[in-house]
């Protein structure tokens, strides 16, 4: 017997994330304008938003990877480079 709750969750994150990356695109048409934070291999963007401090936000952030990651959270080779670029493969989820 298959588990069909991980294929119902898988399912349930690319619609998340295609909301996410729709979002990202209308603000970028509105605006031309995200907030973005990329480190090593790790890639953030943020809508802007009143109510979102994101000095506070990214600082959160690189505490929490930092914490976890250390020092190879800034490894990258030249491949991820090169995959992170490629607009087909790269996959936002806010």
């Amino acid at each position: 017997m298959t588990d069909s709750s991980s294929d119902e969750k898988e399912a349930m994150a690319d619609m998340a994330g295609e909301l996410i990356h729709a979002k990202l695109e209308m603000a970028r048409k509105d605006t031309q304008m995200t907030h973005v934070m990329r480190i090593g291999t790790f890639h953030m963007e943020v809508i802007p938003a009143k109510d979102i401090d994101i000095r506070e936000m990214f600082n959160e952030m690189l505490d929490k990877l930092m914490k976890k990651y250390g020092d190879k959270l800034l490894e990258i080779t030249i491949q991820q480079a090169k995959s992170d670029t490629d607009p087909e493969k790269v996959r936002h989820y806010g």
